[in-house]
């Protein structure tokens, strides 16, 4: 029996091999994906665009809640020594994650409803569709999406990232490309219902793939102990990622009743081109941490990191300024004149979420460690300061006021996980010119000139910044060479 279970144990994937997988799936997928919502918005337009978005973004605020902290209490149960017990027992752990997920949904769902049908929340008084019809697949999209999160996490635990990357690489496209096909036959009743459609597929698909993973117990069976466990552990993470979650969707609700869907809709279209930026992030920080979790010490785990990060880092800084001399061109050419108003929720939602990005790479030895106190004063004071400048600009400015509230959170995390990183690593240096360089980038994508073409201030910030990109791409390479 020892030998078996030692032949099945769980092995962390390795690095290069699994981030290729997430990779090419993010490629493929968010390429995919990238032009099925290019048709979308240009089939609803962007009030009705708007109303996407706020569906979608409750999906997603759902999905996170009713994790309860088992995904990460699972990551850290299923990782390490735990990856090698018998798998009976990995078994038993999962299915109790399982149960707290269905438990969650039932609750959060009812939440929902509650606050959307008889609290009249999140959507506007005047809609398009009936408010019943919308919050029932409202509710239905959002069930199915957050039963799958369990099976999600187990296919990286267990190394399957080749099965993985199909949630960027497949499902993702899938589910835009049959709301677009819906929205061509009925507008945005058959956008919404071609969505749920799509994602009911992928629901068939998970519970199938599922019951392979593990050896799974019957189904009354409940590890009550177990699920205490898991939720106890990942209560500090969880309770940082919800909170940021909750902060967002009642700032988004606010813009859609106080400045109208169609800002909401120009919001998304900054969600759509953000998504093109994360690629890279995507796929290399759940691997990332799985990796880590093998190391020794938080000084090993944090340095391991640096080469991935100034990479990363840089990568991002390169493309977001080519993005600011053709960004004008590119929202004309690919959504349409409709939506050129978009320019500034594109610009900052993209730092905003290059800061995020950063933010998570720095913040996954102090994970892998366990060393939670910095990770909740960063992630959630950036959160709370967040939604007081959401609260108090949205009503004033609008859209605006949101978009300083993302960037007040993609950055503010940012800036104390590098100041607790920094005497940690071995080159310091081109990090920190990197750090300054994102920061110098603010007013220019704050403040893009209302012109058809860039400013010669754009210009003249935009080749500084290239210049000094350049010198550190350099260096850069260099040092991967020598690697």
């Amino acid at each position: 029996m020892a030998e078996a279970s030692e032949a099945t144990a769980i092995t962390p994937p390795r690095l290069r091999t699994g981030f290729l997988h997430l990779l090419g799936g993010s490629v493929l997928g968010r390429g995919l994906s990238f032009f099925a919502n290019l048709l979308l918005s240009r089939a609803l337009g962007p009030e009705n665009l708007g109303i996407v978005n706020l569906i979608l973004s409750t999906t997603q605020t759902v999905e996170m809640t009713v994790r309860s902290g088992v995904d990460f209490g699972l990551s850290y149960a299923l990782t390490g020594e735990g990856a090698s017990l018998p798998e009976q027992r990995q078994g038993e752990i999962a299915h109790a994650a399982l149960r707290v997920v269905q438990l969650s949904t039932l609750i959060v769902g009812l939440a929902v409803w509650l606050w959307v049908m008889p609290g009249h929340g999140l959507l506007p008084t005047h809609l398009p569709l009936p408010r019943s019809w919308l919050i029932t697949l409202l509710l239905l999209i959002c069930s199915l999406e957050s039963l799958g999160t369990v099976q999600w996490d187990l296919l990286l635990i267990r190394g399957q990232t080749g099965a993985l990357a199909l949630r960027q690489g497949l499902f993702a496209p899938l589910k835009i490309g049959a709301a677009w096909l819906g929205a061509l036959a009925t507008g945005l009743a058959g956008a919404l219902g071609g969505y749920a459609l799509a994602v009911a597929a992928q629901a068939l698909w998970l519970w199938r793939i599922g019951r392979g993973l593990l050896p799974w117990p019957p189904q009354r069976h409940f590890d009550a102990p177990a699920a205490l466990e898991l939720v106890r552990v990942g209560t500090p993470q969880y309770l940082t990622n919800v909170l940021a979650t909750v902060v967002f969707l009642p700032l988004l609700a606010g813009v859609a009743k106080g400045a109208g869907l169609a800002d909401v809709g120009y919001l998304r279209v900054g969600q759509i081109l953000v998504q093109l930026f994360t690629l890279l992030p995507g796929a290399l920080v759940p691997l990332l941490f799985v990796r880590l979790r093998a190391g020794n010490g938080f000084q090993e785990r944090m340095r391991g990191t640096e080469p991935s990060l100034r990479a990363l880092w840089w990568t991002a800084l390169v493309c977001l300024a080519l993005f600011l001399l053709v960004d004008r061109w590119l929202l004309t050419l690919f959504f349409g004149p409709a939506f050129l108003p978009a320019l500034q929720a594109t610009r900052v939602l993209v730092l905003g979420a290059i800061g995020e990005s950063v933010g998570q790479l720095l913040h996954q030895p102090l994970l892998a460690s366990r060393r939670m106190r910095l990770f909740l004063v960063a992630q959630n004071g950036g959160a709370l300061l967040a939604a007081l400048a959401g609260a108090l600009l949205i009503p004033r400015i609008g859209a605006a006021g949101f978009l300083a509230s993302k960037l007040i959170y993609g950055l503010v995390p940012m800036l104390i996980y590098f100041a607790a990183a920094r005497p940690e690593f071995l080159n310091p240096g081109p990090l920190l010119r990197l750090l300054v360089l994102s920061l110098a980038l603010i007013p220019i994508c704050w403040l893009p000139s209302s012109g058809s073409q860039s400013s010669p201030s754009e210009v003249v910030v935009v080749v500084a910044a290239m210049a000094v990109l350049a010198f550190d791409g350099g260096s850069l390479l260099r040092g991967l060479r020598s690697r």
